[in-house]
């Protein structure tokens, strides 16, 4: 079984890092290999909108994000973990979104896409106590899924948090769920 985590905050150590930590913790590293990207280390250049991926099937661009696409395709699970800022996804995370174009349902011409079923899993995190803005935020992943033919099989929000201390001091019932998926799909080999 391939694993795919992506931590759509550019921090390293913040709130999402945790949590996908926490679930690639709970997988049984002898029944499923993860990989793990955190936004912020990729190298990803911005959409040109120059549509040269719908005729030649790919981007003409040469960075990061093919291997992560190719990573994300090749995968049995998908988890992203994003942040709410200002109501939407951070701007790295989103870019991976647009340029992820050429290897969409939207393109007739890919040169890639998903062989077997994905399933998704999406994590929004926010300060705030709103849980309907962390909806956007469950809403745009699982937009950004629906187009790689991925299922989005879990949504899991986290309000009130704007630390890391903030999720371990309030949030311990989210902690042990996402850990308790990890074991779960690591034994589901």
């Amino acid at each position: 079984m391939k694993i795919t985590c992506i931590v759509g905050s550019p921090n390293p150590k913040g709130s999402c890092a945790y949590l996908a930590d926490t679930f690639i913790k709970g997988v049984d590293p002898s029944r499923a290999s993860v990989k793990k990207y955190c936004i912020g280390d990729l190298k990803i250049n911005y959409c040109l909108g120059c549509k040269k991926c719908y005729t030649g099937g790919e981007c003409i661009q040469n960075d990061d994000v093919k291997g992560v696409v190719l990573d994300i395709l090749t995968s049995d699970y998908v988890l992203i973990a994003a942040p709410s800022w200002w109501a939407g996804v951070p701007a790295q995370l989103k870019t991976l979104f647009d340029r992820t174009t050429p290897y969409g349902d939207t393109n007739p011409n890919r040169k890639y896409q998903a062989e077997k079923p994905i399933k998704g899993i999406a994590i929004a995190v926010r300060a705030g106590v709103r849980k309907q803005e962390n909806e956007l935020i469950l809403d745009a992943i699982s937009h950004y899924f629906g187009h790689l033919k991925i299922e989005t099989t879990e949504r899991i929000s986290v309000c009130q948090t704007d630390k890391v201390s903030d999720l371990l001091q309030n949030h311990q019932a989210e902690i042990q769920k996402i850990f308790d998926l990890g074991k779960r799909i690591g034994k589901s080999v």
